[in-house]
């Protein structure tokens, strides 16, 4: 199912950074004859293995790929991947941790429905967001200590919480609404306090990811539709950045390196005018790269990870297969 293809390709800054250079992709799975298979790597880590999930005739498959490039498949979703090889995610309506021997452990929440397991951080703490069993059947989150203990919270005045990434001192970040259906960003530390926050000018906030110095990046809405990509450094400070339109943010290393995607394009009234999806990453002194793997159609280019080294990883739609199908892939700088 899996294969790895090299290509070097001379690609430059989209109208963004000048000068062209060489990156190396990795293609991390294709698509089988007859019908469509769907890889999504989700978390690269500092030794360059990658977990994520992948579908096919008989239904979702966690991975693991290793830097050389060999593939285990297990029968589960995969969200996030530490330094020591451990791996968290969803089995069903249970979240499970994936110990670096292969062995599982399954948990939970009480009162608990569903459970997403999002992030795990280099101690093997892990936090995600759980759904309760009885109306009004909210969204809250959670932290999983490595003894197995689970902590339930909710910033104040929400309805709704959704907690994606913790960074090895415990601090945690998510979004969550208030009664008036807005979003707002938050960031939760190890002793248990929580800080509310949004970028100047935000219609509705939405954190993707903390480095472990404590930085955030995401994604916030203004009052036209669009989306901008922001930074909020350690002290709360914040930058905005937009290489084109609807700006997403994904991960952010400990560096201060981000990727994520956008879209391209939009007229002088700032209406959208779509004209593909293309990745980025943005360095520590803010110069933002666009690129898209060569092996990519519509500009679909979807970076999801990157490691401290700079490796990012992500999917895009296959430009090569006839059945359709979303690819794996790895960006070496």
């Amino acid at each position: 199912m899996f294969a790895a293809r090299l290509i070097c390709s001379w690609i430059g800054a989209f109208g963004l950074a000048a000068g062209a250079f060489c990156q190396t992709y990795v293609q991390l799975s294709i698509a089988i004859v007859g019908h469509n298979t769907f890889t999504s790597p989700a978390s690269i880590n500092g030794k360059g293995e990658i977990a994520g999930t992948y579908f096919d005739a008989t239904g979702y498959h966690g991975f693991l790929r290793d830097p050389s490039g060999t593939i285990t498949s297990f029968g589960t979703k995969a969200y996030s991947i530490n330094d020591e090889g451990a791996i968290t995610g969803s089995y069903g309506a249970l979240a499970y941790v994936r110990d670096p021997k292969g062995n599982f452990t399954t948990f939970a929440p009480p009162g608990s429905a569903t459970t997403l397991a999002l992030s795990i951080n280099a101690g093997g703490v892990i936090t995600g967001s759980y759904y309760e069993t009885g109306a009004p059947y909210a969204p809250h989150g959670f932290v999983r200590r490595v003894n197995g203990e689970l902590i339930s919270f909710d910033p104040p005045g929400s309805i709704a919480t959704a907690v994606y990434s913790i960074n090895t001192n415990g601090a945690v970040t998510g979004s969550y609404q208030d009664a008036y259906y807005s979003r707002h960003g938050f960031v939760r530390q190890l002793s248990g306090e929580i800080v509310s926050f949004d970028p100047p000018g935000s219609f509705g906030t939405a954190p993707a990811n903390i480095n472990d110095a404590g930085a955030i990046t995401g994604d916030y809405l203004i009052n036209n539709g669009r989306r901008f990509g922001f930074l909020r450094d350690p002290d709360g400070n914040f930058t905005s950045f937009d290489p084109g339109v609807n700006t997403m943010p994904t991960s952010i290393n400990d560096e201060g390196a981000i990727t994520g995607y956008y879209e391209a394009g939009f007229n002088d009234n700032g209406v959208n005018v779509i004209f593909g999806q293309h990745g980025f990453v943005r360095s520590p002194d803010g110069t933002i790269t666009s690129f898209d793997p060569p092996f990519c159609s519509s500009n679909s280019a979807s970076p999801t990870s990157i490691n401290r080294q700079g490796v990012i990883t992500g999917s895009c739609l296959w430009s090569f297969s006839t059945a359709g199908g979303l690819v794996g892939w790895v960006r070496y700088p």
